[in-house]
């Protein structure tokens, strides 16, 4: 296995593990993973008095289906927590905000999942936190824009066509270059 396989491996790794560690523990009692991050959207939406947002707009920042958001939605509609309202200018747009109610709901679990970032800067020092933080957002827009601008495809034959990325040192941006992936994940055909 060549080095950049084997670091290919190890970020796949890393990243599957974070995921996992994120997706397998409730980390707030009052609602669901998917349910605060709505709800967190919802939130600084109304700090910084931004555009109102839709059922389609918190889809696509989320990256969940029109299906499970209307699930989400509902249960959060249920609970109190957000109200749906009926754009004035639109007629078919229907704007999604947190109620009164709802705010300190969102605020008290919210300060509940801080818990856990404060605990690992704790653990790791403050340093090594804002790199790590810095990288994921780093990586987490990297990934994004290489997802929007093709994702995987397959072809005929069986193999994969990705979209990989190229750092570009100078600029420090993320590049889209198309290479071939094998039938083996992560592995970069020359």
């Amino acid at each position: 296995m060549s080095e950049k396989e084997m670091l290919s491996e190890e970020l796949l790794d890393g990243w599957l593990s974070m995921s996992m560690a994120i997706w397998n523990e409730r980390l707030v009692s009052a609602m669901t993973y998917n349910e605060s991050m709505v709800c967190n959207l919802l939130y600084k939406q109304r700090k910084t008095e931004g555009e109102p947002l839709t059922a389609t707009v918190l889809c696509a920042k989320l990256q969940i289906t029109k299906p499970q958001m209307n699930v989400i939605l509902n249960r959060l509609e249920a609970s109190g927590i957000i109200e749906r309202i009926r754009s004035r200018e639109d007629k078919r747009k229907v704007h999604i905000r947190l109620t009164e109610q709802g705010v300190p709901v969102y605020e008290t679990a919210h300060r509940e999942i801080l818990r856990f970032p404060q605990m690992l800067i704790a653990r790791l020092g403050e340093d090594k936190c804002r790199t790590f933080a810095a990288s994921m957002k780093e990586v987490a827009g990297c990934f994004n824009e290489l997802m929007k601008n093709g994702g995987i495809t397959r072809s005929k034959k069986g193999e994969e066509e990705r979209i990989y990325e190229k750092r570009n040192t100078e600029s420090d941006q993320c590049t889209r270059t198309a290479g071939t992936v094998s039938g083996i994940p992560g592995a970069v055909q020359k």
